[in-house]
């Protein structure tokens, strides 16, 4: 299937209406008349936003599985840009990330603010990695009154909020961080943000345990814990570790036991996690 256009939506939804072997009577509704589909199908005419989510609802597809379906099945633009700015972070790849923000689209937005951010998530993985590496004021501020300033956040908010939280102030981070768990059963209950809130959720906790708030990083996480089923064995794992940093700061276990762990993440092939953890303990040595 060739890369689509808007101007081929129509295309798309025969295809996709047509390979789960339904006619357009079988779509046809009051509030969608076969007219109306047959002039979308052929290009002639777009729906409304309430119709075409009507048809799509109609054909036993979610909105984001016909999204899915347009972006040829793969990450939107922008989450695709997401995905190689995590795997440069990962890789500590720090001329990677400095050449991307170099090379840095910034006709990909229309909405100015919305490239300064994305920027400032690229600048911000910089200086996690290279504490050098500097964020204007005039950024923080541009953050800070974005994120302030919108009231109900998507899977962007959740998403520039998760990878900036780092360099916020103390106060801000915990008057957002509650705001988010005030609302984050809109944003549990959505599959494809579900993920997204528990990766949020434990950065929140991981940067509260570096600045020494261990009130609020309990708090959050027995928040997380709540949130938690049996498929959540990733946020599940980390979760007993962030736990143990704080048993170790009270004195009830010793480090050993920390390092126990993660070795023993190792030896049953959760390489990942366990080179999460490990470089935890690396950047923020436990008797600091």
């Amino acid at each position: 299937m060739r890369k689509l256009n808007l101007m081929n939506l129509g295309e798309l939804y025969r295809e996709l209406r047509i390979a789960r072997g339904l006619k357009m009577k079988d779509i046809a509704c009051s509030g969608l008349s076969q007219s109306q589909l047959s002039k979308f199908e052929n290009g002639q005419t777009m729906l409304s936003a309430d119709k075409l989510l009507l048809a799509i609802s109609s054909i036993h597809m979610s909105f984001s599985e016909f999204e899915h379906a347009f972006y040829q099945y793969e990450d939107s633009p922008f989450f695709k840009q997401a995905r190689i700015i995590s795997d440069l972070h990962i890789a500590k790849d720090i001329a990677g990330l400095k050449d991307l923000l170099l090379h840095y689209d910034c006709d990909s937005e229309s909405y100015s603010v919305y490239n300064q951010l994305n920027k400032l998530v690229i600048k911000c993985a910089l200086y996690d990695l290279d504490s050098s590496y500097t964020v204007s004021e005039e950024e923080i501020e541009l953050l800070t009154k974005y994120l302030y300033g919108i009231e109900n956040w998507t899977e962007y908010e959740l998403y520039i909020f998760g990878n900036t939280l780092h360099i916020l102030s103390d106060n801000d981070l915990i008057f957002l961080s509650k705001s988010l768990i005030e609302r984050d059963a809109l944003y549990l209950s959505i599959p494809s943000n579900r993920h997204r809130t528990q990766l949020v959720l434990i950065n929140i906790v991981f940067s509260l345990l570096e600045r020494n708030q261990w009130y609020y990083a309990k708090l959050f996480m027995n928040h997380l814990d709540s949130t938690l089923t049996y498929q959540d064995m990733f946020a599940k794992t980390v979760l007993i570790f962030q736990n143990m940093i704080l048993d170790y700061k009270e004195s009830k276990i010793r480090k050993d036991d920390i390092q126990n762990y993660i070795d023993k993440m190792k030896e049953i092939k959760q390489t990942d996690v366990a080179n999460i953890l490990q470089d935890y303990i690396n950047n923020h040595p436990l008797d600091e």
